[in-house]
């Protein structure tokens, strides 16, 4: 079976420098953590529900992510956000919703929710890098 390197290249680099910028958003670590974690299990990358599963719980986060909707453990602006992620993990199935968008901007407003719009599209890139190239 070919294996593919997922760190070569110039294409890399540069989206290197994008998650880095996505590394400043104001949201909490932990919760940063919850949406990469979330969109990689949407996703199907093991490789990054591992690594992201690891680092919800260092930042004293669960990893039953999966649980957003009725899980007691997240908030009303928290379940808004993690909607939205999936909404941009699953664009595929059309657009993201205005109810979503608006649910998500009336939460926490503008600012937040365009950072979880990138920190759900960064991740995503990187989850369809590991899966091409096989990364368990």
């Amino acid at each position: 079976m070919v294996r593919l390197d997922p760190f070569a290249g110039p294409g890399f680099a540069a989206l290197g420098a994008v998650a880095k910028a996505v590394d400043d958003v104001d949201l909490p670590v932990g919760f940063v953590e919850l949406v990469r974690l979330r969109c990689s299990q949407i996703n199907g990358c093991t490789y990054c529900v591992r690594l992201h599963g690891d680092a919800a719980a260092a930042a004293g986060e669960t990893r039953d992510v999966a649980s957003w909707r009725t899980g007691p453990a997240f908030t009303g602006p928290e379940r808004a956000l993690l909607a939205l992620a999936e909404a941009v993990t699953l664009v595929h199935d059309g657009h993201v919703p205005d109810a979503v968008l608006d649910a998500a901007v009336h939460a926490v407003g503008e600012v937040l929710t365009q950072q979880v719009v990138w920190v759900a599209t960064v991740v995503n890139a990187y989850n369809r890098l590991a899966i091409s190239a096989r990364l368990t």
